[in-house]
């Protein structure tokens, strides 16, 4: 049942064209592309053969994702338990220089068709390691978060195909990636290469304190 929803979300995604060229969203196309993808979740040996690749590929990533999604760094995301959509629409967007990272960027220009749903099959399948809260600062970041980000974001904190899963995070990164929409809201200069614009959070983000952006990054990181 998990695989044939990651299965719809998959071909919400390719519909979409984000996963390669325009002539990809050929109705044809994605039909071929959307049985390609139900082949491999519905079959346990294709599934099985797509784990072992989408693995196999996921140690170009491992030095800054860990070998199983969870991050080994503090500003760079946890992949695993993404949502698979949501994974690769943001590989697209790298592909496409729409997120900037030197690393990402060259990365995603050399993956495949088949890396990208090899990849986002092996992570959505690894578990994500919540961390402990601190009880003040989570309860008052529930409070916030329920205010301001469940709509979108999901009451558990687990995304959809459009919004990321940001239950678990690592709270160095969710504390960058909000100050960085903080900071487009406001029209401010941004420094660094990292580069995320989000019409939606932009102005969200613009009316959060440097006290906010802390308590909800400790309540979404012991989220499980």
């Amino acid at each position: 049942m998990m695989y044939r929803k990651l299965t719809e979300g998959f071909g919400l995604l390719i519909v979409l064209g984000m996963l390669a060229s325009p002539s990809i969203a050929m109705e044809d196309e994605v039909k071929g592309l959307m049985l390609i993808i139900e082949q491999r979740l519905d079959d346990p040996g294709a599934r099985q053969q797509a784990m072992q690749a989408g693995r196999n590929r996921a140690l170009l990533c491992s030095y800054c994702h860990g070998n199983d999604g969870n991050s080994v760094k503090p500003d760079v995301p946890n992949l695993a338990s993404q949502n698979p959509v949501y994974l690769l629409d943001q590989i697209g967007k790298f592909a496409r220089g729409e997120r900037k990272n030197f690393v990402m960027n060259s990365l995603a220009k050399d993956f495949s068709l088949d890396d990208k749903v090899n990849l986002a099959i092996y992570y959505a399948s690894q578990a994500v390691k919540a961390r402990p809260q601190a009880e003040g600062l989570a309860a008052r970041g529930q409070r916030l978060y329920t205010q301001r980000c469940i709509s979108c974001h999901g009451e558990q904190g687990h995304g959809t195909a459009e919004y990321a899963r940001l239950a678990s995070q690592r709270p160095e990164y969710l504390r960058l990636t909000l100050e960085r929409f903080r900071s487009y809201g406001r029209g401010e200069q941004h420094a660094g290469e990292g580069v995320r614009r989000s019409p939606i959070m932009e102005p969200i983000a613009s009316h959060l304190s440097d006290e906010d952006i802390e308590v909800l990054a400790a309540y979404l990181a012991g989220l499980e």
